[in-house]
């Protein structure tokens, strides 16, 4: 893993990130069965992954529900090329 990402299969986690604006570098869909999404590394998304996965994040529910739609639509997306 690069020092500059981070990466997480955990799809609520990924949400999270982004509706708190945390930049999504790419998505890893190497294993069809389990997605790992690729964050920009920042100090702010290391404390935001922290309060996550101790319960205490809050986020408004709008900005969830949109974000959880972009990564859907993202992890859906076909690449042209």
């Amino acid at each position: 893993m690069d020092k500059n990402t981070f990466s997480t299969d955990s799809y609520l986690l990924a949400c999270y990130l982004l509706s708190e604006s945390c930049q999504l570098v790419s998505i890893d869909r190497t294993n069809p069965r389990r997605m790992v999404f690729i964050f920009q590394e920042s100090k702010r998304r290391k404390e935001l992954t922290d309060n996550f996965l101790a319960y205490q994040a809050s986020i408004e529910p709008h900005r969830f529900h949109s974000a959880q739609r972009d990564l859907k639509a993202m992890i859906y997306q076909r690449t042209t090329g």
